[in-house]
């Protein structure tokens, strides 16, 4: 897909912003963003949308048509994407059964000394581990934080004070304590679904992440056609390229040059994993949801903007 530049990303999201709240008021749509224009479920190069996703795409005649969205917003084209992003959490009962069949998942589901990104974390408070992102530094004191998602770390009830484990989550009967607790929950943003941890000092800290060779060099704002990549602890590394940039998040779709063995981008385990640019090593992303439908064709990935991230938690990337 043809790379866009800053100054015309930034030209269609001020439209896009002007016009979010009545694009949302249509029925059926869940999320707006800029991007590539799709046609029979593959994007269009040089063609650039305002977009508005629903969860399922009807045939005009089947719509009011009060309900139509119009097919330009001060001249820019506009299109409805069909996409149903979920959390899929993965429950230890799972993990059990991915291990067996899973490289990636016994590659990163395992005591990791020093801690690093793209390995196993939760919150005792739930069976469901997440992918710790990466390591990140306070704004303030410079303290080195595990960043991750606020669905990984927090939930519905977890608190600020909540240990947070990393280790194998299989073992029966599990570590104690002493091995597993490795840091404490101290803050979050759930609209941007995100949280860090301190860590205790009982093991060593790595700015690398698992499973590649070069270490992440800071953060930028995602771009549409971005090569990016990621690495989680149930699909292992991935590839794709950024199809849609919204006000806070962006979507990726699979890279064609460098396909995923099962098609999969994310997977249930991922979440907290961060999306790299693949030019510059940057982060961009906090990966958070996947796509429901099991289509090959409508594979999809949803993640936060890294710049948003980093001001909500007052974080920075040495």
């Amino acid at each position: 897909m043809k790379p866009v530049s800053e100054n015309e990303l930034d030209d269609l999201l001020n439209i896009l912003e002007k016009h979010e709240q009545e694009l949302k008021a249509f029925e059926g749509v869940h999320y707006v963003d800029v991007g590539y224009k799709f046609k029979d479920g593959n994007p269009i190069d040089d063609i650039l949308s305002i977009r508005a996703h629903v969860l399922e795409k009807k045939k005009l005649d089947e719509l009011d048509p009060s309900q139509v969205i119009p097919p330009r917003i001060e001249e820019i084209l506009t299109d409805v994407i069909q996409s149903n992003p979920e959390i899929p959490f993965l429950s230890k009962e799972a993990a059990n059964n991915l291990k067996e069949t899973a490289t990636n998942w016994l590659v990163s589901n395992k005591l990791f000394d020093p801690l690093r990104g793209g390995i196993a974390v939760w919150n005792p408070r739930y069976a469901f581990p997440g992918t710790l992102g990466m390591i990140v530094f306070d704004a303030r004191t410079s303290e080195p934080l595990g960043l991750s998602n606020h669905h990984v770390f927090v939930r519905e009830q977890g608190k600020q004070g909540d240990p947070i484990k990393q280790g194998n989550i299989n073992m029966d009967p599990p570590e104690p304590d002493a091995v597993t607790v490795v840091g404490t929950l101290i803050r979050s943003d759930e609209g941007l679904d995100c949280a860090v941890c301190t860590f205790n000092n009982t093991r060593k800290i790595s700015k690398e992440i698992l499973r590649y060779s070069q270490k992440p060099t800071g953060v930028r704002r995602p771009l549409l056609g971005m090569h990016v990549t990621k690495s989680g602890i149930a699909s292992g590394v991935t590839y794709g390229t950024i199809d849609g940039v919204g006000l806070r998040g962006f979507t990726v779709i699979p890279d064609p040059a460098r396909p995923s063995p099962n098609g999969e981008i994310s997977m249930g385990g991922d979440s907290g994993s961060v999306w790299l640019d693949v030019a510059s090593f940057k982060a961009v992303g906090l990966h958070f949801a996947g796509e429901r439908d099991p289509s090959p064709r409508a594979e999809r990935a949803w993640a936060n903007q890294m710049v948003k991230v980093a001001k909500a938690l007052d974080i920075v990337f040495g």
